[in-house]
């Protein structure tokens, strides 16, 4: 644990620079490490209270970003609070615009059309990426090894997936010693909105926490799951307080 990381419910949290995080994936390659990069959101956090195997995914990563207004809302209420949030799509932005340095990167996630859209895009928007793959993440159990072989065979230096949680993570980690890629970092819906399928919110919306009110208009369907997030944060405070996560 880094001195400026902090802990929540027993996990460590990154908290530092972006450039800070850029160096240390740089390393990671360098180093041909097995590194994992998990983007836990409240939700994330919230459901692994109650799923020690969830638990177990989030402990055994390499790095974990706050990802989530509300959990940078919580880490002040425990005065442990991120100079920042650090997302995964905001992680690919910059290391795709990174001028300093190539990366050759396997894109895994999305329906089909979107992936392939995300990937045009990407080719224009990305100076520093070189897409050695991608596929969509609609495929069957069954296709499971196939879909690793062909990671493998693209000789990536950073695998960005975005199944949605919780497969991203479970994949990850399940296949972290099958799949021979240095960086693995989960993404969400991050082709969706490279796709432009989904658009951002704008700057000051998210400057303001409001990204998720934005979210929620281009997805209803996602409001029974935003009306846990009061819930998760309650229990999160009550158990950092108690400090019966220990």
């Amino acid at each position: 644990m880094k001195r400026h990381d902090h802990k929540i419910l027993g996990l460590t949290f990154f908290n530092r620079s972006y450039d800070e995080l850029i160096k240390q994936i740089n390393q990671e390659i360098h180093n041909q490490a097995n590194c994992m990069i998990i983007t836990p959101t409240t939700e994330i956090l919230g459901v692994s209270m109650q799923d020690e195997y969830l638990t177990k995914i989030l402990a055994s990563s390499t790095l974990l970003l706050p990802d989530s207004v509300s959990l940078i809302w919580v880490s002040k209420l425990l005065r442990k609070s991120f100079d920042r949030r650090v997302t995964g799509i905001d992680t690919l932005y910059r290391l795709g615009k990174n001028k300093r340095k190539t990366y050759k990167v396997y894109y895994l996630g999305a329906k089909e059309a979107v992936l392939k859209k995300a990937v045009e895009v990407s080719t224009e928007i990305f100076p520093s990426f070189e897409i050695v793959g991608s596929h969509h993440g609609y495929y069957s159990a069954d296709e499971t090894k196939a879909v690793i072989k062909d990671i493998n065979s693209s000789k990536a230096d950073i695998l960005f997936v975005g199944l949605g949680f919780p497969k991203q993570e479970q994949f990850i980690y399940e296949h972290r010693k099958d799949i021979h890629v240095p960086v693995k970092i989960t993404v969400g819906g991050s082709f969706d909105v490279i796709s432009g399928v989904l658009k951002r919110a704008p700057l000051w919306m998210q400057k303001i926490a409001l990204e998720w009110a934005f979210r929620l208009i281009q997805e209803p369907s996602r409001i029974k799951r935003m009306s846990l997030i009061p819930v998760y944060l309650i229990r999160i405070l009550y158990l950092e307080i108690s400090g019966k996560h220990k």
